[in-house]
């Protein structure tokens, strides 16, 4: 049985409806849960668990006007998707993240918002998580 073609995200993609997002700069990472272990005498372990991962999207738009530098916390922001050029790449869904926004300045691309969402790390009755999913961009 022959591979599936695989769609490659790359390009210009688009996250929180902004489209203008400057270029290298969004960025999926995990926040990996601690790891607990309950050892015995000896240093053998009797158990572990770990606590969720956590998702973290960054990206960076230029400032057009000082409306745009709105800089600030949202601990309940519902969700945020990072959608790639290419129908059937795979776009990431975060929900129920935290929000933050900050500014930087360099004389390259000036005053530049830096954008950053982040999941709790919310799972399921198995444990799996729950506010991360993964789809094929269906269309332009």
């Amino acid at each position: 049985m022959p591979d599936p073609v695989k769609v490659i995200g790359w390009g210009k993609c688009s996250a929180d409806g902004f489209d203008d997002i400057i270029e290298g700069s969004t960025s999926l990472s995990v926040e990996e849960g601690q790891e607990q272990e309950a050892l015995i005498e000896g240093g053998s372990s009797e158990a572990r668990k770990k606590a969720p991962d956590k998702y973290i999207l960054t990206f960076q738009r230029r400032v057009a006007s000082a409306a745009e530098a709105a800089v600030g916390y949202t601990e309940n922001y519902s969700s945020v998707t990072v959608t790639p050029e290419q129908v059937g790449a795979i776009c990431a869904t975060l929900t129920g993240v935290s929000k933050h926004v900050a500014v930087k300045f360099d004389s390259t691309d000036g005053l530049v918002a830096v954008y950053t969402y982040k999941t709790k790390g919310t799972t399921g009755a198995n444990g799996a998580l729950t506010d991360i999913s993964f789809a094929a961009k269906a269309s332009q």
